[in-house]
C-alpha cells in the first residue's frame, strides 16, 4: 500500500507539473492571441485609414482634372481672341496705310491744283471760286485724314492693350493652377510615404 501511495503521489506530482506547464504554454498563446488580435485591428484601421486618404486623393485628382481641362478650354478660348484681335489690328492698321496713302496723293492733287489756281487767279472769278472750293476740300480731307489715323491709333493701342491684359490675367491663372496642382502632388506623395510606414 505504502508503494502504491508513493507511486500515486509521484503520478500526482507529474500530473501537477504537466498542468503548470500546460497552464503557462496556456497564458503564453493567450497573450499572443492578444497581441495578434490588438495587431490585426490596428492594421484593419491603418487599410480603413488608407483606403478614405486613397479616395480623398482620387477625388482632388477629378477636381484637379477638371480644373485644368477647364483652364485648358479657356486658355485655347483667349487664343482664339487673340488671333481675332491680332487679326482685327493688322487690318485696322492697314486701312490706316491705305488712307494715309490715299490722303498723300490726296495732298499732292490738292497741291497740284492749288498751284493751277494760283496760275489762272487773274483769269476769272470762277476759277477763284474753283481755288478756294478745292482749298476747301483739301483742308477736309487732311483732317479726316488725321481722325481716321487717331482713331485707328487709338482702337490699335486699346486692342493691344487689351490683349495683353487677358495674356497675364490668364498667365497668372495658369501660374497659380500648376503651384496648386504641384502642392496636391506633394501631399499626395507624403500621404502615400505615410501609409507605407504603417505596421502591417
Amino acid at each position: 500500500m505504502e508503494g502504491r501511495v508513493k507511486d500515486e503521489q509521484r503520478l500526482a506530482s507529474e500530473y501537477r507539473e504537466q498542468y503548470g506547464i500546460a497552464e503557462r504554454r496556456y497564458n503564453a498563446l493567450y497573450g499572443e492571441l492578444q497581441e495578434s488580435r490588438t495587431l490585426l485591428e490596428q492594421s484593419d484601421r491603418g487599410r480603413r485609414h488608407a483606403e478614405t486618404e486613397l479616395h480623398d486623393a482620387h477625388e482632388q485628382i477629378n477636381n484637379l482634372t477638371s480644373t485644368n481641362a477647364a483652364l485648358t478650354a479657356s486658355k485655347r478660348k483667349l487664343e482664339g481672341e487673340m488671333q481675332t484681335l491680332q487679326a482685327d489690328l493688322e487690318e485696322m492698321l492697314s486701312e490706316a496705310k491705305n488712307s494715309e496713302e490715299k490722303a498723300k496723293k490726296a495732298m499732292l492733287d490738292a497741291a497740284r491744283l492749288a498751284d493751277e489756281l494760283r496760275s489762272e487767279q487773274e483769269h476769272a472769278n470762277n476759277q477763284e471760286k474753283m481755288r478756294k472750293g478745292l482749298e476747301a476740300t483739301y483742308k477736309d480731307l487732311h483732317t479726316r485724314l488725321e481722325e481716321s489715323e487717331a482713331a485707328a491709333l487709338k482702337t490699335g493701342k486699346k486692342a493691344v492693350s487689351d490683349l495683353e491684359a487677358r495674356i497675364r490675367d490668364l498667365e497668372a491663372s495658369l501660374d497659380d493652377e500648376t503651384r496648386r496642382t504641384r502642392r496636391q502632388k506633394n501631399l499626395r506623395k507624403c500621404e502615400t510615404h505615410q501609409g507605407a510606414r504603417l505596421p502591417v
